[in-house]
């Protein structure tokens, strides 16, 4: 799907079409992204964004821990490490949490869960989440997903879970984030409506980043933690 401006990206289901051939995508744990020599100043420091999580629906406690789980190891297979924070939904509650009172770094991504999307101009019919990506210098931050649409979609994938599908979407709409505008793929994790096959293949947890879709991940989070230290190092000067 793609929109003119700040792009939104959402993300479909689509029927197996005959003869259509099973995409494997393996999964590499070690690393898709250069060695950390090559990518960082420090070679000790990995790759690593925050997910600020603000949850609207009434989700049960063991799907969102698997949707956590299956979106860390997939992006933790393209090379980023992902720490979580749930952020009250209340100001006064989310300011005693540092994580979720503090302006947005740019490593922070805000999740929100919800009960479901409204259809519209963003959001398709069978769309299930939808990301605010934009091309850089400007780096896109903000995401959401429907946990409604997501177990109603389910019904064309009896393979997986409610936490795996949602994990599997989260992990989509972080990537749009990260690989910027119009970064649909034709098939695999990043295409725009996934077959029979590729749900298969997230069943058996092998629907992961393309090594390109890797790569430009990896790019992104060096770009954004370098963004990240020069904040910190303008504001110490400037006390």
């Amino acid at each position: 799907m793609k929109k003119q401006g700040p792009k939104t990206s959402g993300w479909k289901l689509r029927a197996a079409t005959s003869g259509l051939a099973l995409l494997i995508v393996v999964a590499d744990l070690a690393g898709k992204c250069p060695s950390l020599s090559q990518i960082s100043e420090d070679a000790n420091e990995q790759l690593r964004l925050t997910v600020l999580v603000y949850i609207y629906a009434r989700i049960p406690e063991h799907d969102l821990a698997r949707a956590k789980h299956v979106a860390s190891r997939i992006l933790q297979e393209a090379g980023v490490e992902l720490a979580w924070v749930d952020c009250a939904l209340s100001r006064p509650r989310a300011q005693l949490n540092p994580a979720c009172a503090a302006p947005h770094a740019p490593t922070d991504i805000h999740l929100n869960i919800m009960p479901d999307l409204a259809e519209g101009p963003r959001v398709g019919g069978l769309a299930m989440g939808l990301a605010v990506a934009t091309s850089p210098p400007n780096r896109g931050q903000f995401a959401s997903i429907s946990y409604a649409r997501a177990r109603k979609q389910l019904l064309e994938a009896p393979e997986l879970t409610p936490g795996q599908l949602l994990g599997h979407g989260i992990a989509h709409e972080i990537g749009h984030l990260l690989l910027g505008t119009d970064s649909h793929s034709p098939t695999g994790l990043m295409s725009a409506r996934w077959s029979s096959q590729e749900l298969k293949l997230a069943a058996y947890s092998k629907l992961t980043f393309s090594d390109e879709q890797a790569a430009g991940i990896c790019g992104d989070v060096r770009a954004r933690m370098k963004a990240q230290k020069a904040q910190k190092s303008a504001t110490a000067a400037m006390k």
